[in-house]
């Protein structure tokens, strides 16, 4: 399942048309949101029969501003459950009877306005009982690392940012390929780019979707980069020798209850053959570790502090047992 966002500031240039016609071709996203399309439905039917995607919500825009769509492509099951000016939000039928609550956001150009469209979310994070995955143009950075140029952004509004996503328990999935998504097209001193375009999820999403990416694709004709999400870029039969699927002892499993039975209700099954109970384990185990990681990474410098320390330990070999099989802890014992 892949995701697309989407700023693309009007779609009347054919361009920019051109340009969604190419992004649906090469990257075959299953749901696609575009904000600020700035077109009334009736116009914008012209552009879904250009891309041959009839599946979708058009929020009409105000004049020249504003306006939003969600199209799917057939076969994938969408319901949507409301929208507004700045967000369209919808459950997504997966594999397997699963479903995942889809969120696109459009945050709000003025800061002052801004906390009004933070209450959507909450409103939404009410009703979600199932993976949650939100994405689109926030219009605001994080912290300074996201903007290049001119003036350090406010620390006030980038703090507020932060504490709707630890109130939401929302995790930033950083791109693997791009970073900022917003340039002003300006030169010299005048440039400024900024990190406005983003996916967040739930932390249940980065368990159950370990291989979970984020790319940002460079539109030379728009301000806006569009970003995708792919929840399965790579599956790991087909990527065994991935450094993600090293499977190799977490100091943390050892307090970790849930984590003792996993391994424990992996080893007891009598019928099932060793190499599939590892398979099990560290499929699940590998999910576990990541999701604390980025649970507590960010607002718990001691976390990482606490891993390294672990990992200097699980470096230090305390005993080995000799040719007559008794343990040796001496170092000078140790022919």
């Amino acid at each position: 399942m892949k995701f697309l966002c989407w700023n693309c500031s009007g779609l009347g240039n054919p361009v920019k048309l051109r340009k969604l016609k190419q992004l649906l071709v090469v990257n075959n996203p299953n749901l696609i949101f575009l904000s600020e399309t700035k077109m009334s439905n009736n116009e914008f039917r012209r552009v879904q029969n250009i891309c041959r995607l009839q599946n979708g919500l058009v929020v009409n825009s105000e004049g020249w501003s504003r306006g939003l769509v969600l199209m799917w492509r057939d076969g994938t099951n969408v319901s949507i459950q409301s929208y507004s000016k700045h967000q369209i939000d919808s459950i997504v039928n997966l594999e397997n009877n699963k479903k995942m609550r889809v969120t696109r956001f459009y945050g709000h150009a003025n800061p002052n306005l801004r906390s009004s469209l933070w209450d959507i979310l909450r409103r939404v994070r009410d009703l979600v009982r199932e993976n949650w995955v939100v994405g689109g143009d926030f219009n605001t950075i994080l912290n300074e690392a996201e903007k290049e140029g001119r003036r350090r952004g406010m620390r006030v509004h980038m703090n507020d940012f932060k504490e709707v996503m630890d109130e939401l328990a929302l995790v930033d999935i950083k791109s693997d390929s791009g970073w900022f998504t917003w340039v002003n097209k300006r030169s010299g001193s005048g440039l400024i780019k900024k990190r406005i375009d983003r996916f967040l999820t739930s932390v249940s999403v980065v368990e159950n979707f370990p291989f979970i990416t984020t790319k940002v694709v460079r539109q030379t004709q728009s301000d806006h980069d569009a970003i995708f999400l792919d929840l399965w870029v790579r599956k790991p039969k087909d990527f065994s020798n991935d450094p993600r699927m090293c499977f190799k002892f977490d100091l943390c499993w050892v307090s970790d209850m849930k984590a003792k039975y996993v391994i424990g209700n992996a080893w007891n099954k009598v019928d099932t053959e060793y190499g599939d109970k590892l398979d099990k384990v560290r499929s699940i185990l590998t999910q576990r570790s990541r999701s604390k990681c980025l649970r507590e990474g960010d607002r718990n410098t001691r976390y990482f502090h606490a891993k390294a320390s672990g990992q200097l330990k699980k470096n230090i070999i305390e005993k080995l047992k000799d040719m007559e099989g008794n343990w040796v802890t001496n170092s000078k014992d140790i022919s």
